[in-house]
């Protein structure tokens, strides 16, 4: 099916990122993502509540590629959001992808500061734009 100008859902592809969860101190990696037939994407960062009361908070996330999608995973340039430090709060990020390696995934880093075994709701998405349609599968 090719694209047309009243189409936009053959041009998109939505994957997770990282899942919703409350999440303490630290970094945690979504699963792989395969970009093949994308050449954009839109990278978006979600918090939602902090509980143990944190005096401060921070989420940032960046994408990483792979060749393999299972090894060799590295920082895709200019590619992270900028950090969210508030509860209840959406970054998003346009990426392009024509030089990047066919896997992607999401490096979210959660920081916390004071409180009571504090936690922050977090989450990312992956929104996949192609040039013209979305692959077979």
């Amino acid at each position: 099916m090719n694209a047309n100008s009243t189409d936009a859902g053959v041009l998109v592809g939505i994957r997770p990122g990282t899942v919703p969860a409350a999440v303490s101190v630290g970094t945690r990696n979504s699963a792989a993502v395969d970009r093949f037939g994308f050449d954009s994407c839109v990278l978006t960062a979600l918090t939602g509540t902090a509980t143990g009361a944190p005096t401060a908070l921070s989420l940032a996330a960046k994408l990483q590629e792979s060749a393999d999608g299972q090894n060799g995973w590295t920082d895709l340039p200019d590619a992270a959001v900028v950090p969210l430090t508030a509860p209840n709060a959406v970054a998003r990020l346009n990426v392009r992808l024509p030089t990047a390696q066919r896997y992607l995934r999401v490096v979210e880093t959660v920081a916390l500061t004071g409180g009571t075994s504090p936690t922050l709701g977090a989450s990312s998405l992956i929104v996949l734009c192609g040039p013209d349609e979305i692959p077979a599968t």
